[in-house]
């Protein structure tokens, strides 16, 4: 009993402490590994990249760590001074490694302004940064002054949990090697080292007490006050505690006992938690419901591996308590921790997977939409708004962006509002999946990306049929900008998510719109009016206004209130009190843009500064967006100073753009159009800009100073991208955005302040197939197309044979039944024998023959009275030589193509992608500039509170804008404002709840009658909860008007003994109730038949007919 007995003492409070700091330390170090990682991957940054560890690599650890035990275990009084310096400056960076990511949370709060200013060790450090760098060299100043166990606590977690942020391990496989073999080292030291030595190395070595340098200074220098610093300190390589922490000894134990645990105990094993729940993490990413992400759902493995390593602790902690001897910690761990892992991945199914590990990025699908539900009525029926959209909580800068698609039911008809695009996987439009066959109509927004560039591969990839609406503008810029888009990936990846059929399968069918215009919906819209109003951000771009019956629901994201050069302000401050606007935060934030011609002004002196200093300005700008403003600012101030330097705008179809923008002249700003009614002067008649379409064409220009607008804005991919790496090294060059660059995109890492010195770019181009790979490719086709043939020709024979067997069923007067009975052959003088069996017995063709068939054609023409009628059509010369440099696009779009870019999309030569992976040393300069287009968060506020919505609904902001933004709202704007987070239902329901009926209004009311003091009436609101009530069905139907609906919806239906027949097995009957007062105008539909699948159908086509409340 006795040694049960002594297990009491781990119900001390320094074995408490200690068992759950370490559990919590653990925990903490995955959480910070699993964000830094996705920070890492984001940013791409070199300048700190971490170390992830290999085979040889984990081998040779537990080898260094050994040396380093016996170089202090018989060295340690003569360099224990430069390890406590070396310990000592680490601290410090761990610590302020832990603590910086608090700052913007703190900044987020108070609302406080952190300008950058200082810099030290090639980093710039702000305000805040600088003050908390100041309190963490205070802290471990204090631990050097006192030596106090809480202090070295403190530093010894930051060290840990820096530790595991910067060493990762890949894959389980590593992560065994790794513990086997630190179990081994750990077991080896601990236990047998005495034998070996003379002494237990690891104890030796842990409780070894290092010597101050401080105090050793202090002496050197006879200062009395410092001499007073403790001469010996406890390295912060394990946190200790005083087994007397509440003042009180244990029983048989000296008062300066103390618990500790070594780091490498803490480290270790939280290296395999870090490992599992980025597994989990990225699992959850694929195939969770964006609410297990946020729940511990998400998490299985980790919480498994974390209660395995407090089980494993506790076994340690008892052993230790049991033998009254130091013990290998990871004797206990290593099986608690890694055991458990294996075992339930195996029986999940996941271990090979974990086993060797992924590369997918911790990122992937952290900024990409996932679904949010947002129910409202406005009366005139039952009304969805549904934005499909998902934060990714991984803060940059303090911001969050958000990726998303909106969409809108009106009544019984469903709209999609905007379609976003991503960088490249559209994965996260899975979700959209399931209701893209019920949409009945798509509304664009803006000719870019982030508006449209999922519509072709949600038509192609979920069925989506629904008319698309938009205006001119938006319908011509928007099918370049997906063209240019398209062809840019193509030429440096596999791009096979759609192809440019798709693009114009998607873009044919759009309805064009003018501003103001308004569209009479029909159908199941009926009753409802759509009309597209200036936005003033992009050209074309539309803030779309829903109507019915009477209530406005107003869609506007990415409006500007300011007049640019080339468009006017957004009209949105035209509609007052709608019953529902639905608005972005993106720019909640920002506040104070300056002026327009100070802006402007600051973004030429840029350029004219880099020019003058013989360097080259890149511009990486949309395709067909906000590069028209650039282009204007750019042309005109040329134009007026004469400047002769050199100004390209290269995207594969920069003619298409342009020839557009001239034509679009009536849809620009006011003082565009009266220059040229005035003087006839196209702002677009360009002479300072060249126009390219292949960068071959800028290699031929000479060098200097030169300014080139590129496409993509994100330098991804495109010309921006090639560029970019080209000029990246020279100090005289610039990189000047106009556009804040999204997540996980290299234009985004390069703005970060500080920009990174060095990052990684992957270099792609399409070279044509040669030798073994041509003669393989070519020898694949052909195989294909064979298949192809000849599935064609099995379905053109099954197809034949049946039409065969239809007609023969029929009956053919050629076939010969051998059933029929047959007159005797004996009268033709023929005998029983063999030609009677060959002529006569059986001779039936199959079902499946078919008699000799030969071509036929009708040449018949039509006369007149003066001869043959002429067809003048088929008599007109084609004019081939009309435009040779411009190729018609497919269907009605009258758009075309440059020759280089049609030749390039014409190009069927067989080729390959190749890639490599490259270092680029950033040396020019980096400068941001707001050419957005987009209103402030000051001038958002002000609009908002001026068009004063019954109900505002905030989409497409980060996390703190969108607070901001609400709370600002809440307080000046109106009372009920909604920010949907990832599969929330909202309520957004309006105030009308009347149904208008013919001549009649009718609705539901849940009420309670009662007198009051004055006698009157009045509608107060109920204090409970109304009763649930079934549904009414209110309207009246006439069996013959049915009946011809039904018909139209392809059902057979008659009339059979004053019922109505539906199909082969329902029936509707229609009788008078007569129980009920007033019964003769109460009327009972039956519908009888068998629980199928027609008998929902016509159920639903009834209920289609009535109104339900």
């Amino acid at each position: 009993m006795e040694p049960l007995w002594k297990l009491t003492y781990l119900l001390e409070p320094s074995s408490v402490t200690l068992f759950v700091t370490a559990i919590v330390v653990s925990y903490a170090s995955a959480s910070r590994a699993l964000n830094y990682g996705k920070e890492m991957e984001r940013n791409r940054d070199l300048s700190e990249a971490s170390i992830t560890l290999d085979r040889s690599q984990a081998l040779m650890i537990p080898i260094m760590s050994s040396c380093s035990l016996l170089f202090m275990f018989y060295l340690f009084s003569s360099v224990s001074q430069l390890l406590t310096a070396f310990t000592a400056v680490a601290s410090a960076s761990a610590l302020y490694f832990c603590l910086s990511p608090y700052i913007a949370q703190v900044k987020s709060r108070f609302s406080l302004s952190d300008p950058y200013v200082s810099r030290c060790c090639s980093k710039s450090f702000t305000r805040i940064q600088s003050v908390l760098v100041l309190l963490c060299v205070a802290l471990v100043v204090a631990w050097l002054v006192s030596g106090h166990w809480i202090l070295n606590n403190l530093l010894g977690i930051s060290l840990c949990i820096a530790f595991v942020s910067h060493v990762r391990l890949p894959n389980i496989k590593i992560c065994a090697v790794l513990l086997v073999c630190l179990f081994v080292y750990d077991v080896f030291w601990v236990f047998y080292s005495e034998r070996f030595f003379g002494a237990n190395v690891m104890v030796s070595v842990a409780t070894q007490q290092a010597s101050n340098p401080v105090h050793t200074v202090a002496n050197s220098l006879s200062l009395p006050g410092l001499q007073l610093i403790t001469k010996k300190l406890e390295l912060p390589v394990k946190i200790v505690f005083p087994r007397n922490m509440l003042g009180g000894a244990v029983p048989g134990n000296n008062v300066s006992d103390y618990m500790m645990l070594g780091l490498g105990d803490m480290a270790i094993p939280s290296m395999l938690l870090a490992l599992v729940l980025c597994f989990d993490h990225r699992k959850s990413r694929e195939s969770a419901t964006p609410l297990d992400v946020q729940s511990s759902k998400g998490f299985k493995y980790f919480w498994h591996a974390l209660s395995g390593y407090a089980i494993g602790l506790f076994t340690a902690l008892a052993a230790g308590i049991l033998t009254r001897s130091p013990q290998p910690a990871l004797l206990y761990l290593v099986p608690c921790t890694l055991g458990p892992i294996i075992i339930l991945s195996w029986m999940k199914k996941d271990l090979a997977e974990l086993w060797e590990g992924t590369t997918t990025n911790l990122n992937e699908k952290a900024h990409s939409p996932g679904e949010v539900l947002v129910s409202k009525n406005l009366g005139w029926g039952y009304v969805e708004l549904g934005a499909l959209s998902k934060r990714d909580n991984t803060e940059v800068k303090g911001t969050v962006f958000r990726m998303f698609i909106c969409g809108l039911r009106v009544g019984i008809s469903d709209f999609m509002l905007s379609f976003a695009g991503p960088r490249s996987g559209f994965e996260f439009l899975n979700g959209f999946k399931r209701v893209a066959s019920t949409v009945d109509a798509v509304l664009l927004s803006h000719p870019d990306t982030l508006h449209l560039g999922a519509l072709p591969y949600a038509m192609k990839q979920f069925g989506l049929c629904a008319p698309v609406f938009a205006t001119e503008p938006v319908y011509r810029l928007g099918l370049l900008t997906m063209y240019d888009h398209y062809l840019s990936r193509k030429q440096v990846s596999e791009f096979d998510l759609f192809t440019l059929d798709d693009i114009d399968s998607a873009f044919q069918n759009i309805t064009r719109l003018t501003y103001s215009q308004n569209y009479y919906m029909s159908g199941k819209g009926e009753g409802i009016v759509i009309a597209p109003h200036a936005a003033g951000h992009l050209l074309g771009g539309t803030v779309w206004k829903i109507t019915k019956d009477g209530e406005d629901v107003i869609y506007a994201v990415d409006f500007n209130h300011r007049k640019e050069r080339h468009l006017n302000g957004t009209v949105l401050e035209s509609f007052v009190r709608p019953a529902v606007l639905i608005t972005d935060a993106y720019n909640a934030l920002l506040s104070n843009q300056p002026p327009r011609r100070q802006r402007d002004q600051q973004f030429l002196d840029a350029i004219l500064k880099t020019l003058r200093a013989d360097g080259k300005i890149l511009l990486p700008v949309d395709t067909a967006g906000r590069v028209l403003e650039l282009i204007l600012i750019l042309e005109q101030y040329w134009e007026q100073n004469h400047l002769t330097y050199p100004i390209f705008f290269l995207t594969y179809v920069s003619s298409s753009t342009i020839d557009y923008a001239k034509s679009f002249l009536e849809w620009m700003s006011d003082s565009i159009a009266k220059s040229f009614e005035h003087t006839r002067d196209n702002a677009f008649l360009l002479k300072h800009v060249t126009l390219l379409i292949n960068k071959s064409e800028l290699e031929k220009i000479p060098d200097g100073p030169k300014v080139v607008l590129a496409s993509m804005g994100s330098l991804e991919v495109g010309f921006s991208h090639d560029i970019f790496v080209e000029w990246a090294a020279d100090t005289k060059n610039l990189v000047l955005f106009t556009e804040r660059g999204q997540f996980a995109t290299l234009a985004r890492m390069l703005q970060s302040d500080p920009p990174p010195k060095a990052v990684k770019v992957t270099m792609s181009k399409r070279i044509p197939l040669v030798g073994e790979e041509l003669a393989a490719y070519e020898e694949e086709q052909n195989r294909k197309r064979k298949e192809e043939a000849l599935k064609a020709t099995l379905v053109k024979e099954e197809e034949t044979k049946a039409s065969l067997s239809a007609e023969l069923a029929v009956g053919d007067p050629m076939v010969i039944d051998a059933n029929i009975k047959q007159p005797s052959s004996n009268a033709a003088g023929f005998q029983h024998g063999a030609f009677r069996d060959v002529f006569i017995d059986g001779f039936v063709p199959p079902p499946s023959s078919a008699g000799p068939m030969f071509p036929f054609y009708d040449n018949s023409s039509e006369w007149d009275d003066f001869g043959e009628v002429i067809n003048p059509d088929d008599y007109i010369i084609k004019d081939e030589d009309m435009d040779q440099a411009s190729m018609p696009v497919d269907g009605d779009l009258n758009g075309k193509l440059d020759e280089a870019s049609a030749s390039l999309i014409l190009d069927t030569t067989p080729s390959k992608v190749v890639s490599s992976e490259q270092t680029v040393y950033v040396k020019c300069s980096l400068v941001y500039m707001d050419f957005e287009g987009r209103s402030d968060g000051s001038s958002i506020k002000k609009i908002l509170g001026h068009v004063s919505p019954l109900k505002l609904v905030l989409v497409h902001g980060s996390a703190e804008a969108t607070e901001h933004l609400k709370q600002h709202c809440l307080k000046n704007v109106c009372p009920h404002v909604y920010a949907p987070q990832i599969e929330e239902s909202i309520d957004v329901t309006s105030d009308l709840c009347a149904y208008k009926l013919g001549d009649y209004e009718i609705a539901w009311v849940d009420a309670e009658v009662g007198k009051t003091e004055s006698g009157t009436l009045s509608l107060l609101p109920l204090s409970t909860p109304p009763p649930p009530h079934k549904t009414v069905l209110v309207g009246d139907i006439k069996m013959a008007d049915f009946k011809q609906f039904l018909a139209s919806k392809g059902v057979q239906v008659e009339f059979a003994g004053g019922a109505l027949r539906c199909g082969e097995y329902v029936t509707l009957r229609k009788i008078g109730d007569s129980s009920q007062k007033g019964g003769g105008n109460i009327q009972q539909i039956i519908l009888e038949g068998p629980l199928t699948e027609e008998y929902y159908k016509i159920r639903d086509h009834l209920y289609s007919q009535f109104y339900a409340l």
